[in-house]
């Protein structure tokens, strides 16, 4: 929390949230200026003090947030909060990380928390057009008291953000400038590549590829050796400017902030601009009865992205290129489309892999343009001393246009050509394709409160009475182009569309639109209740309405109560001098979560999930036309989840130890999921609320220390920690199993007992030295080559970690400052395709493959962990544990070092303060993964995105 002091000769003046104290001095004032002021934080709907909350806040501040580079404020705050997993899973710049909140509660539904900012619930989909130097603060509500405000939409947790604004008080006004430059470098991988002379002889002897029609004398003196991760992955330069004007006076303030960065991607054609504008203002009446804000923001940023990543088609995801291109082929012999398509054709498998991708890299456009207006409004008005009629207004307008261009006679063009391989300027059809997406979204709130506070001596009284109205509208419509003409074709412009003829109906083009509606009806109140500081209780109950479901089922009632026992304020604690804070709170209560289909606020609208519903289907009976029936369940509603949480909060020795202790208990009921029913209705299964639950129960602490505290010198030592447990059971359907299988071909199962998408496997033992073949356990322990499909099991492992958290250390010396941040992830475990790619003996002669294939088994007896190139059961690999591996990591976040100058070196100059930072991002990483990147939050890993290691240059001047 931003607390500024300024003595006056009448007394100490001092800023808290905004508000104006004035402290007179008197002679009996011997009260330490610290315990003078009390931290404020936000719980739900209501703003109270660090001392009298009830609930369990997390929060991160300012001086955290500002100068990070990075264009997502979440990836700014990655371990800075206990129970709090946000997970960088691409290194697209402005790319949104997974967000976990105290486990994952939900099996098809959305696990991503509530955000709102500056009083206003929003999503993170578009944080990418926000810029991080404009928050104050962010702060996480975790516990049932907190998040059931929230009612059907707090399941996940609350993410509560404050954008930053001026001071009342002496009118001036302050200017603040900072800028950074960096570097951006790819993260190296454990993995070893064949270099090429090592793959050419390898395919020299499995008699495939290139390699396969060369002599040893050729392949001894091959000397091309490209490394096809630094052709399609490049050093990355960023840079961002903002400026930030603070005015404050009596009655009104303001903050004003310009902004610009740009960045581009590690990987070739990404990269972000952005511009953000935002204003925010604060005023009050003359007789401070009636008090009002406006933050309006708008951002526009340039977003070009990565298209086909993971599991996209190879000729489309330049990652393929990058990952898999064998490194006897030389990118220089690449001479245009056709030549490409005639190499595709004449050369083994998949070897042109990499030109492919070289040819996109000529003959491929996106653009993703993106513009976010926020404006957030707060009215309030004293009706008399302890009632304050209070109301927001807030509005979101997104408007996003997405273009991309395969162009006309590029190689992908000629490959999906109606007359394939054949340019039109010889003769052959237009091709190519151009898709234009627009989609319009507007989110509208408003929130009317009724707020009475009353002090009876050592008692005081609060309720609030609240109505709030959520409604939110999308708006999308898409558009291909088939058939593009080369002579007038401009990419984003229409110019070179070709026309729809007779004779040729593939001209056409194709359009999508959408549209759907959200809306929210909420009443709720809000109570609670001090007792001299020492003893509080609050309770919270809501009634919503949502239009997810029907009539029977849109309305949920959701509650909560807490407690709390400030130690430390009782009698017997006075003689205790080092014990400054010491509580004890409890809560429970019961949220929902309606977002029962994963992805974003509108999934599972359309079709609605509680109706029967009809969609056309071609060539059902005899050719012709037919509608498919997918049935729908009447009395589907949300999943509710029932949380009890216990916390101590201290401060011990005059507040150098500080910190807080959490145990959690939440389960989710009438878990959305499929269950079996008879095929004659004409679907296999109903999507309906069962009787599966979901338990996560755990523990965590945040805990800092002031190790050296004095005028010239601080050092101070934090970290968090927390650990979870998830654990599911009352699945009836499948003799109490779920599965699913992802896009690599892994089965994971869900089972009553076990933890949500276990890896559901063979266990990989070896090598049989007699033969070669590899080996596996069945289901009793016996080793096996050929093991049936009832012997796989699930493993007890899976993808989200069971402990995660954050530390490190902030000193300053003087003008000197250094700070450290590192997060760690434990007991998680994904499976490595991009490893499991240099094992496979079907990329031989096609992609490059690991150095350890040179060890496979050739010779009874032999002892090794590769098989033999010739192995006969190398299919029940995959459904194995055998690149199944620990992904856990501690991570070198953040590593700073600067210097603020001296006061005395800038007197005379119109500059009051100016620091300079030289920082680092993502530096180092202590982990068993191989790959390029241990952090994730995909099932299995393989042709993705790897984030950056950065490191930027910063001055921050203030006049």
């Amino acid at each position: 929390m931003n607390v500024k002091l300024r003595v006056l000769s009448a007394g100490v003046l001092f800023f808290v949230g905004g508000q104006m104290l004035l402290a007179q001095k008197t002679k009996k004032d011997t009260i330490p200026q610290e315990k003078q002021i009390d931290e404020v934080v936000i719980v739900g709907y209501k703003q109270t003090t660090k001392k009298k909350a009830v609930s369990a806040v997390s929060a991160v501040t300012n001086e955290t947030i500002e100068k990070r580079p990075n264009p997502n404020l979440l990836n700014v705050v990655q371990g800075q909060l206990a129970g709090v997993n946000i997970t960088a899973s691409s290194g697209q710049p402005g790319a949104k990380p997974a967000v976990v909140i105290r486990g994952v509660a939900t099996y098809n539904g959305s696990s991503d928390p509530l955000y709102v900012i500056d009083g206003f619930p929003s999503n993170s989909d578009n944080f990418r057009s926000i810029n991080s130097n404009d928050i104050e603060s962010l702060e996480v509500l975790k516990d049932a008291i907190a998040i059931s405000q929230y009612g059907n939409r707090g399941t996940n947790g609350v993410i509560v953000i404050k954008t930053k604004k001026g001071r009342f008080g002496e009118g001036k006004t302050s200017f603040r400038y900072t800028n950074q430059f960096g570097v951006g470098f790819m993260q190296q991988p454990k993995y070893s590549y064949m270099n090429a002379k090592e793959l050419l002889k390898i395919e020299q002897q499995f008699g495939a590829g290139l390699g396969a029609s060369l002599t040893d004398a050729e392949i001894n003196s091959w000397n091309i050796d490209t490394d096809w991760v630094k052709y399609f992955f490049r050093p990355s330069i960023m840079q961002s400017h903002d400026l930030a004007i603070q005015s404050s006076g009596e009655k009104i303030n303001s903050y004003t902030s310009l902004g610009y960065l740009e960045q581009d991607g590690i990987l070739r054609t990404t990269g972000l601009k952005r511009f953000t504008v935002r204003n925010n203002i604060n005023g009050k009446s003359i007789d401070n009865r009636f008090r009002y804000q406006i933050n309006t923001s708008v951002g526009f940023s340039k977003n070009n992205e990565a298209t086909s990543l993971g599991s996209g088609a190879i000729n489309r995801n330049y990652v393929t290129g990058a990952f898999l291109g064998a490194p006897y082929l030389n990118p220089n012999d690449y001479a245009g489309s056709e030549w490409t398509y005639d190499f595709y054709n004449n050369s083994p498998g998949l070897s042109a892999t990499p030109f492919m991708l070289i040819d996109k890299l000529n003959t491929y456009d996106n653009l993703t343009d993106e513009t976010r207006v926020d404006v957030a409004t707060e009215f309030s008005y004293d009706i008399m001393k302890d009632l304050v009629l209070r109301t927001r207004l807030n509005g979101q307008y997104l408007g996003t246009r997405f273009y991309q261009s395969e162009y006309p006679d590029s190689f992908n063009g000629l490959l999906f050509s109606s007359t394939p391989g054949i340019s039109s300027t010889k003769g052959g059809n237009f091709n190519g394709f151009e898709d234009i997406n627009n989609r319009r979204e507007f989110i509208y709130n408003n929130l009317w409160q009724l707020d009475y506070n009353k002090k009876l001596g050592d008692h005081t009284i609060g309720v609030s009475g609240n109505f709030e109205y959520n409604y939110s509208t999308v708006e999308a419509n898409n558009t291909r182009q088939r058939g593009l003409d080369p002579k007038t074709f401009i990419p984003n412009t229409g110019a070179g569309y070709v026309a729809d003829v007779t004779a040729n109906d593939f001209y056409g083009p194709t359009t999508t639109a959408t549209r759907l509606r959200r809306t929210l009806i909420s009443y709720f109140a809000i109570a609670d209740y001090d007792f001299a500081g020492k003893y509080g209780l609050m309770a919270t109950i809501r009634r919503d309405g949502s239009n997810r479901f029907s009539d029977s089922k849109q309305w949920g009632t959701f509650w909560s109560v807490g407690a709390r026992w400030n130690i430390n304020e009782e009698s017997f604690m006075k003689e205790v001098d080092w014990i400054n804070l010491l509580k004890i709170r409890g809560s429970y209560g019961v949220t929902g979560n309606e977002r029962l289909v994963d992805g974003t606020i509108y999934a599972g609208l359309i079709p609605p999930a509680y109706l029967d519903t009809y969609a056309i289907t071609n060539n059902t009976y005899n050719g012709g036309q037919g509608y498919a029936l997918n049935l729908g369940y009447p009395d589907l509603q949300w999943e509710p989840t029932k949380q009890y949480n216990i916390g101590l909060d201290f401060e011990l020795l005059k507040n150098r130890l500080r910190g807080t202790f959490e145990y959690y208990n939440r389960k989710t009921e009438k878990l959305f999921i499929d269950a079996p029913i008879t095929s004659a209705s004409g679907n296999s299964v109903l999507t309906r609320n069962s009787e599966a639950t979901i338990t996560n129960k755990g523990y965590e602490i945040n805990i800092a220390y002031d190790l050296i505290k004095n005028n010239d010198f601080t050092l101070t030592l934090r970290g968090n920690g927390a650990y979870n447990k998830n654990v599911v059971d009352g699945i009836v359907a499948n003799d109490g199993k779920l599965f699913f299988t992802d896009g690599a071909g892994y089965t994971y199962v869900t089972q009553n007992g076990g933890s949500l998408y276990e890896p559901f496997v063979y266990n990989y033992v070896g090598v049989n030295s007699t033969n070669g073949n590899l080996l596996f356990k069945d289901i009793n322990g016996n080793v096996k080559e050929n093991p049936l499909a009832s012997d796989r099991s699930a493993q007890g492992k899976n993808r989200y970690p069971r402990y995660t958290g954050g530390f490190g250390f902030d000193v300053s010396y003087k003008g000197f400052f250094a700070s450290t941040t590192f997060t760690y992830a434990f007991k998680v475990w994904r499976f490595d395709v991009d490893e499991e790619n240099l094992y496979d003996v079907g990329n031989i002669g096609q992609y490059v493959v690991g150095t350890d294939l040179q060890n496979a088994w050739t010779t009874p007896g032999q002892i090794t962990d590769i098989p033999s190139l010739n192995a006969t059961n190398y299919a029940a690999a995959a459904n194995s544990d055998r690149f199944l591996r620990d992904a856990s990591y501690i991570r070198l976040r953040n590593a700073q070092i600067g210097y603020r100058l001296p006061k005395s070196f800038l007197s005379g100059t119109f500059i009051k303060d100016m620091s300079i930072t030289l920082q680092g991002e993502n530096l180092f990483n202590i982990t068993k993964w191989k790959g390029y990147d241990p952090e994730s939050s995909r099932l299995s890993d393989y042709y993705q995105y790897p984030t950056a290691r950065l490191f930027t240059l910063g001055f921050d001047v203030k006049f």
